[in-house]
């Protein structure tokens, strides 16, 4: 199970993959060569492949649609250690491929989507 935005979406997961980055930008060297930066945070972007083999058809239609409607960002709830985390995101990637067409039937399977954070899920306590 999936939630994006107010949707709860009946799917399996086969994989997600968690990367984070610090966003950092370098404001100077000091005379002993020693580089400082001014950190912005850190942002957790993750890469979800969806198990849709035996997905009601129509569940899958409803969630490729969402994925794809053009908007700003997404609201997402991910896995996050031993809990979750929500966060605003841009679906950066998206694909999927056919894998059955047979009269009126169609089959899609491997849906892998990357979602980017919009902003730092951990900033700088000053």
């Amino acid at each position: 199970m999936i939630r994006i935005d107010d949707d709860v979406f009946n799917v399996g997961i086969v994989s997600v993959t968690r990367k984070a980055s610090q966003k950092k930008e370098l404001i100077g060297t000091t005379l002993d060569l020693r580089k400082h930066y001014d950190v912005e945070g850190t942002y957790y972007d993750y890469e979800v492949t969806f198990n849709v083999k035996g997905m009601d058809s129509n569940e899958y239609s409803r969630l490729y649609e969402k994925l794809t409607t053009p908007v700003e960002y997404y609201e997402v709830e991910m896995p996050y250690n031993q809990t979750t985390i929500t966060f605003k995101a841009n679906l950066s990637v998206g694909s999927d491929t056919l894998i059955y067409n047979y009269k009126n039937a169609k089959k899609w399977s491997s849906l892998k989507v990357i979602f980017e954070a919009l902003e730092p899920q951990k900033v700088v306590l000053e």
